[in-house]
């Protein structure tokens, strides 16, 4: 399957160190918006994303599922199998 690049709107905590956590992730659809809660973060580190682009890879469970969540300058991305 193909992934696509997919940018969508987060709910993220700021601590007053700067550290960035993700807790829900926005998915739009047709049908609407969904929030998706941020389970737990499995690994934070810099790499490249398969479809292109690089930052922060937030190695995530949402809802059950590992999901991989880029910080790429001021907005997030996710690998998704829809466009």
């Amino acid at each position: 399957m193909r992934l696509y690049k997919r940018y969508v709107d987060m709910i993220v905590m700021t601590n007053k160190e700067g550290k960035l956590k993700p807790l829900y992730m926005i998915w739009e659809s047709r049908e609407g918006k969904e929030s998706f809660r941020i389970d737990k973060i499995l690994d934070i580190r810099k790499a490249s994303s398969q479809v292109g682009g690089c930052g922060l890879l937030y190695e995530c469970m949402i809802d059950g599922k590992i999901r991989n969540l880029f910080y790429e300058r001021n907005r997030w991305f996710i690998e998704s199998y829809r466009p």
